[in-house]
């Protein structure tokens, strides 16, 4: 798929990008140059996380502001990882790299991992997506067996709902003990250091989390007359909501992902439905898709992609979870109703995330109830990104290669590539050139710009060229040449300028080889 193209040929000196809005509208299509993934995972089970009761718990899991299901958090840092990487094969498979590339740095971006961390966590969610889908097998093969005795979904004349299964539940707690094996390998990979900035900066921030998200209770909804003939006891499972929002300056998308998980309690009953929408800062939709979970293995993610609007810096992502019921009594009241037994409605909401990323546990414990309807709405989560542009070295040229020591001069032209969004005219670049390899005593003169450094005025959404000319360089031999930005400023019209570095993202330097020779 082609989006935000880097033209390799430039008629002028300034090349403007092509940046029109394309939205999302189906299941595994490419509508315009964008991708909308519905992605009914392919997992044969669900989510992490728990009641309490069945916690798998270590001193580390208790935090000072609170108990967190740690389970829950981790696993779905590495279903989302997973995820993103699964789609991405997909979008490399079908010719659509920018797509790909979008998606591979849609966490680990914003999340500001370096390269080696990044491919850590990426081994480890895939190796922690196997181990969980063989302990989900054998989950699959008891839910099928329960779900049964409710043919068609509907209880029988007389027929009592089956009591919560002790199978599922240690099952459940084999699972989160897999994820928790996983994290403790990522720790120990990241080492301490490391480990404590990703936990404080990403997963744990509970200032943002636990207050801001809440741990607050629903209000509940209409409730029906009674169970009938049924026996009221009391359900306890887990729902997991998960929600990210990233833009790739590169490519000029952004990608938000919704995830909804049903811990095997929950699966003995209900289905999940997410909806992921994107929005602009003020909360105007801009695309959207819903997913339900199908082919029932607990799991369902909703990816919706689309190129930034031109002016729009901030952006949105909402994640909404549903759970649809999915046992039905024909001879409760008198038109018949939908079994209950979590009554989500009544539960304490927890979450935890920072910024682009967010997590929500639904903790659903009873009483049993019946409904009229068999829909439920959990809840949603926004989250929301300023987008930071791209300003960087795309590519070195000299206009002659070799030249001879002392007598020889030739042009290192420089492209700079800014991205659209959050830039203004006039703003520039500082480019600095400097040696990183060469013959002892090197001596290098420029006569333009005089000196290392140069203003070059940024085009936003395009290119601008610049050159550094080098008059004379010796001795003989290879110098290992690097262009990189230092700076990127807004003019203040009083002859100054304000650097606005810390809201742009400056791309790495990009190194050329000159070769000098015998005068």
């Amino acid at each position: 798929m082609k989006g935000a193209s880097l033209l390799t040929e430039r008629p002028s000196r300034f090349q403007k990008e092509v940046n029109p809005m394309l939205k999302a509208t189906g299941k595994h299509r490419c509508v315009a140059g964008v991708v909308a993934l519905v992605v009914v995972v392919l997992m044969l089970g669900v989510p992490p996380g728990f009641s309490t009761n069945v916690q798998v718990e270590r001193p580390s899991d208790r935090k000072a502001s609170g108990f967190v299901h740690e389970p829950q958090l981790y696993r779905t840092l590495f279903h989302t990882i997973f995820l993103l990487n699964e789609q991405a094969e997909e979008a490399e498979r079908a010719g659509r790299t920018d797509v790909a590339q979008a998606l591979r740095r849609a966490f680990k971006q914003e999340a500001d991992l370096e390269a080696e961390q990044g491919v850590v966590l990426d081994r480890l969610a895939a190796e922690c997506e196997q181990a969980v889908r063989a302990v989900d097998a054998r989950a699959r093969v008891i839910l099928a067996a329960r779900r049964a005795n409710y043919p068609d979904g509907k209880l029988r004349a007389g027929q009592q709902p089956l009591p919560p299964s002790a199978e599922l539940l240690a099952l459940q707690r084999e699972r989160e003990a897999v994820v928790l094996r996983y994290r403790d390998r990522l720790r120990a990979t990241f080492g301490p250091r490391a480990w404590e900035e990703f936990e404080q900066r990403v997963l744990l921030p509970f200032a943002a989390g636990l207050s801001a998200g809440g741990t607050q209770r629903h209000q509940p909804v209409e409730d029906v007359s009674g169970t009938g003939n049924l026996t009221t006891q009391a359900g306890e499972s887990i729902v997991t909501g998960s929600v990210l929002i990233s833009y790739d300056p590169e490519t000029n998308l952004v990608t938000g992902v919704a995830t909804t998980e049903l811990d095997y309690a929950a699966q003995d009953w209900y289905m999940g439905r997410v909806t992921c929408s994107l929005r602009d800062g003020n909360g105007n939709p801009l695309a959207s898709q819903s997913a339900e979970d199908t082919d029932g293995d607990g799991t369902v993610s909703v990816i919706v992609q689309m190129m930034g609007q031109e002016g729009l810096t901030t952006y949105g992502a909402r994640g909404e979870y549903s759970l649809r019921l999915d046992i039905y009594d024909p001879f409760c009241g008198c038109c018949g109703c939908y079994l209950d037994p979590c009554n989500f409605q009544r539960a304490l909401l927890g979450g935890w995330g920072w910024g682009p990323w967010y997590c929500t546990v639904f903790s659903g414990h009873g009483p049993f109830r019946t409904m009229r309807s068999g829909t439920l709405f959990l809840g949603g989560r926004d989250v929301t990104f300023q987008v930071k542009p791209l300003v960087a070295v795309r590519q070195l040229r000299f206009t002659k290669n070799p030249i001879r020591a002392t007598f020889d001069s030739t042009d290192l032209d420089v492209t700079v590539r800014a991205s659209r969004a959050g830039l203004q005219d006039r703003d520039f670049a500082v480019l600095e050139v400097n040696l990183i390899t060469g013959p002892s005593n090197p001596q290098v003169s420029f006569a333009y710009p005089p000196g290392v450094t140069d203003d070059v005025e940024l085009v936003p959404g395009g290119y601008t060229d610049a050159r550094f000319t080098i008059l004379s360089i010796a001795p003989p031999g290879n110098y290992l040449l690097e262009v990189r930005i230092i700076d990127v400023r807004r003019p203040d019209g009083q002859g100054g300028s304000d650097s606005i570095a810390d809201r742009v993202i400056i791309g790495s330097p990009v190194e050329i080889t000159l070769t000098v020779t015998e005068p």
